[in-house]
């Protein structure tokens, strides 16, 4: 049991606020997810995909790390659901080209991991996997759109943060938000 005193430390104004503004953020995904898929059959796959989205956004912002269980958690059942996908559809090339897109993407993620360790985390590439699964089911393009966009966000927020305050040069930045962004917009915007 929680001790009476430490109740009040676990809702602070900043940590409620946290938790409203990561809530309707998940909504808002799945709200889109929705829309882009109806009630089609990789709908359940892509409401896995944003839920995680979602929560390894938000730890990867505050903690400064993507949690193995958010990854697991939509790798998995994605991957399960995708193929379900593709058996009704009766066209597996997309599940195909999910798993080769996980493996291209990963790929190229550990290969930046290990070009800048500081730069960049085995979270990421663990990450990057399961955006490539996602986006490699949509299209090739997609996974091309969502990396390029991915990055270009990253690109945009270190530029503002380090014109807004010039000192903030060697800070972290947490890529998985902008992973997460990037595949996204893909996801709703290419075919």
């Amino acid at each position: 049991m929680i001790a009476p005193r430490s109740l009040p430390a676990l809702a602070t104004p900043g940590r409620m606020a946290a938790t409203a503004a990561t809530a309707a953020v998940g909504a808002a995904v799945e709200a889109v997810n929705l829309w882009r898929f109806g009630w089609s059959p990789p709908l359940g796959a892509y409401l896995v995909f944003g839920a995680a989205a979602t929560a390894v956004s938000a730890t990867d912002i505050a903690l400064r790390r993507v949690p193995n269980r958010a990854v697991l958690a939509a790798l998995l059942p994605g991957a399960a659901l995708l193929a379900l996908a593709s058996g009704l559809d009766a066209t597996w090339w997309p599940l195909a080209r999910a798993g080769i897109a996980m493996v291209v993407l990963a790929g190229f993620y550990l290969a930046l991991a290990l070009a800048f360790p500081s730069g960049m985390g085995m979270g990421d590439v663990k990450w990057a996997a399961v955006t490539g699964l996602f986006l490699g089911w949509i299209s090739w393009p997609a996974v091309a759109t969502g990396t390029l966009l991915s990055f270009a966000g990253a690109a945009l927020f270190v530029t503002v943060r380090y014109v807004a305050a010039p000192g903030c040069r060697r800070a972290v930045l947490a890529m998985a938000p902008f992973m997460a962004a990037g595949a996204l917009v893909a996801i709703l915007v290419v075919r």
